[in-house]
């Protein structure tokens, strides 16, 4: 199909869409027949995305007296074309996510647009399918000064929704607006300030306490949506550590209503940024529950600890052995996004463990000894898990990244005795897994999860190697052959576990330059 007929075609289907709006009462399967032409519309563009098609489909869907957007503000209070609009949402974020940057000359407008549908209709699945959209013009939006203008009248458009007022509102459109909100903070605070606390950072600790702690009806997408706007509102803005108020006495109750009704009273009595991380802890702590068909809150609750763990360091000193646990659970569940974002969590975790663990934050003997306690639980965990004889290679890169994270506190808290002994178990370890069963010159016509375990692998070894005195001549061989066998097979892995493999690589070689006597042998 040639560009000029594209175009034409483009047009013409616009076209089609306003004149069953016209004909909306003489036609009894209008909705149908109008999704069949989006359907059509979203075919002809998804089969050509080139520069020039999406050149002649932003002329199309956005210029002249009847574009995509007249047909959408004509009939956002239609509720005979529920499907169609619908439709075109998701057409609508398709096409902004391939156009990019070529799309914000008309940002504003379908900004407006895409608002007036939310205020206006008043189908859930409609007001559900303009946040995608949304979400995806304010991440190309970020330097336009125009869409800097709106931003106040977004925020008060979804903080009504979420007030007490609208009760009206659905849990999927409650969810939404406040995942979206923190969007909004994430990427223009200096327009969010303003909202930010106490406004908005008061209704996030009210949903999640009402869904996570009381005992009310349970709302999965409330409580992930909060959990998902929390994510970005940390980026921002960091709640306070100072207690509002001073607990109730731990005492238990008379009866297990009252008992509940005291720890309600002591969750709201901490600090804002304690009572985030209780309610992400509880939402990676949900797995007995049978309403995670969709797996929302659990994700939220991995991604918070993935991105903010660093900001709990305190808290995490108190609660790691039940988060550790959980966490792991999620790293081997069969759900693969699940797992992804748990690895991701269990990583940062560590490194917020860890970094309770230095120096600077270990000051009096008490503290110290207290250290020492979790540094030897830690380390108790990585060795279990890499002795464990029926060992997967998900399981032992778990327990060598554990290593690599703990390698300074191991210095801080251990002897180089200690360092050596680590490091001699994960050689052997690392060369029964990802050497026997496979030759080097293999490599590139095997695919073996084995390695794609190889890059962490190496990241945790340089770590260690940091922290070492010196490397002794043996080790260098078994350092060698994994490094060049993670290289060999680079050319099989995809983009990202590509980029993951030079950056092993180089820390390895980095590593190594800091031992000066081992690194001229190993050349």
């Amino acid at each position: 199909m040639t560009d000029n007929a594209s175009a034409s075609n483009f047009d013409t289907y616009i076209a089609d869409l306003h004149e069953n709006l016209d004909r909306l009462r003489d036609m009894s399967d209008v909705d149908e027949q109008s999704s069949a032409i989006v359907a059509d519309l979203a075919q002809a563009y998804s089969e050509h995305p080139s520069p020039m098609q999406t050149a002649m489909c932003l002329s199309s869907l956005f210029c002249g007296q009847k574009n995509i957007l007249t047909f959408l503000r004509r009939s956002c209070s239609k509720t005979e074309l529920k499907k169609t609009k619908v439709e075109i949402l998701q057409f609508l974020k398709f096409f902004v996510e391939t156009a990019a940057t070529k799309i914000l000359p008309h940002a504003v407008e379908l900004k407006t647009v895409l608002l007036t549908i939310f205020n206006v209709d008043t189908a859930s699945d409609v007001r559900a399918a303009i946040f995608p959209v949304l979400s995806q013009l304010m991440e190309l939006s970020v330097s336009c000064p125009d869409m800097h203008n709106e931003v106040d009248k977004m925020a008060t458009t979804f903080l009504d929704q979420i007030g007490l007022s609208s009760s009206k509102a659905t849990a999927t459109i409650k969810g939404l607006c406040l995942a979206f909100l923190g969007l909004l903070c994430k990427f223009f605070p200096e327009h969010m300030r303003k909202y930010a606390d106490p406004l908005l950072l008061s209704q996030y600790l009210k949903y999640l306490h009402e869904q996570l702690v009381k005992d009310v009806k349970f709302e999965m997408l409330i409580a992930a949506g909060a959990i998902e706007g929390l994510i970005n509102y940390l980026v921002n803005f960091t709640p306070s550590s100072t207690p509002v108020t001073a607990p109730p006495p731990m005492i238990r109750g008379k009866t297990k209503e009252e008992d509940k009704r005291l720890n309600e009273e002591r969750i709201r009595c901490e600090s804002d940024l304690k009572r985030v991380y209780i309610y992400g802890a509880r939402a990676i702590q949900t797995q007995d529950q049978t309403n995670l068909n969709r797996y929302a809150l659990v994700k939220a609750g991995l991604e918070l600890f993935a991105q903010h763990s660093t900001l709990f360091t305190e808290y995490l000193y108190d609660d790691y052995p039940e988060i550790l646990r959980c966490i792991r659970a999620w790293n081997a569940h069969d759900n693969y996004d699940v797992k992804k974002i748990a690895q991701r969590s269990y990583d940062n975790f560590l490194l917020g463990v860890a970094n309770a663990l230095k120096e600077t934050n270990v000051k009096t003997p008490e503290e110290r000894r207290r250290a020492v306690q979790v540094f030897q639980y830690f380390i108790k965990e990585f060795r279990d898990k890499i002795d464990t004889p029926e060992l997967e290679i998900r399981d032992l890169a778990m327990g060598i990244r554990g290593y690599g994270i703990f390698a300074n506190a191991c210095k801080l808290y251990g002897t180089e005795e200690d360092i050596k002994f680590m490091f001699v178990g994960l050689i052997q370890r690392c060369e029964q897994i990802a050497m026997p069963t496979v030759a080097l010159s293999q490599a590139v016509d095997i695919f073996d999860e084995r390695f794609y375990g190889l890059p962490n692998l190496i990241d945790a070894l340089s770590a260690i190697i940091i922290e070492m005195t010196n490397i002794g001549e043996e080790f260098l061989g078994p350092l060698e052959r994994l490094t060049v066998m993670t290289i060999d097979y680079y050319p099989r892995y995809q983009p990202k576990p590509q980029a993951t493999t030079c950056s092993s690589v180089i820390k390895m070689i980095l590593a190594l330059q800091t031992k000066p006597n081992s690194y001229k042998r190993s050349i």
